[in-house]
């Protein structure tokens, strides 16, 4: 088995600074075992089984797993699978999200990596985005101009800044806890003094706002649970740092209940 549970470190994007290699925005670096490729705007990289990057001959891999491709003024990693999680998070936070067969997330991180399981094996591709922007920060500098990667970033009211922060709280007390269930809603409903049907309404509100921003998997998905859907929003949630552990307090004594 070619890559089967492999520990990666810093990866390509150290690896292209020890180089000393020049760099244009808009790049961006993957590297499975040592293949690396550096794509330009405008390209794009399939992996799987027979794909233009080739992971491994495992007979539980899809033939072509996902794809790195640009389109919109961003990078996105595809899932174009059918069975099988694909798993973007960043080397260097706790942040990351869940792309699930058939939908597709932003590839944001300066220094990420996608990881799956096939059978018995586990994977992991690293990722490299040069002059990365932070998704907050970009979205209130008015120099960016056009150039503003405000992908997913909403403005939040009271009460919707109050149910994301009870969905990320014990994420935001320990990032380590990446693969902690979500509460019943009905336990998240009465932290926050809410009625379960007013919580749900809240949620829903929540899901067509990030939705029409460009997340995908919080809507029209039959076949997805609703942890599922509050899992998907709270992975972007962390990712883009739309609540902090700062902000906890707002909860008041519901956030220790």
């Amino acid at each position: 088995m070619r890559g089967a549970i492999r520990a990666c470190g810093a990866g390509v994007a150290r690896h292209c600074r020890e180089e000393g290699e020049s760099h244009m925005a808009g790049h961006l670096y993957v590297d499975f075992l040592g293949e690396q490729h550096k794509l330009a705007e405008g390209e794009e990289l399939t992996f799987g089984r027979q794909a233009r990057l080739e992971i491994d001959e495992n007979p539980y891999m899809h033939r072509v797993m996902g794809r790195f491709a640009w389109r919109d003024g961003y990078w996105w990693l595809d899932n174009v699978g059918r069975s099988i999680v694909l798993n973007l998070h960043d080397r260097e936070s706790a942040a990351g999200s869940t792309v699930a067969p058939g939908h597709t997330a932003a590839v944001t991180f300066a220094d990420g990596a996608v990881s799956f399981v096939a059978g018995r094996f586990r994977y992991e591709i690293d990722t490299a985005l040069e002059d990365a922007v932070d998704p907050v920060e970009a979205a209130e500098d008015p120099d960016v101009g056009e150039r503003t990667l405000d992908f997913g970033v909403v403005d939040l009211n009271e009460d919707q800044r109050l149910l994301l922060l009870d969905l990320a709280s014990d994420r935001l007390r320990d990032p380590t806890l990446t693969d902690a269930p979500i509460r019943p809603k009905a336990e998240s409903a009465k932290r926050l003094g809410w009625s379960v049907s007013k919580y749900n309404r809240k949620l829903d509100h929540l899901c067509v706002k990030f939705t029409k921003a460009g997340i995908t998997g919080l809507q029209g998905d039959s076949g997805a649970s609703a942890s599922d859907r509050r899992r998907r929003l709270l992975e972007h949630v962390l990712a883009v740092k739309l609540v902090t552990a700062d902000e906890l307090a707002l909860l008041g004594p519901v956030s220790e209940s």
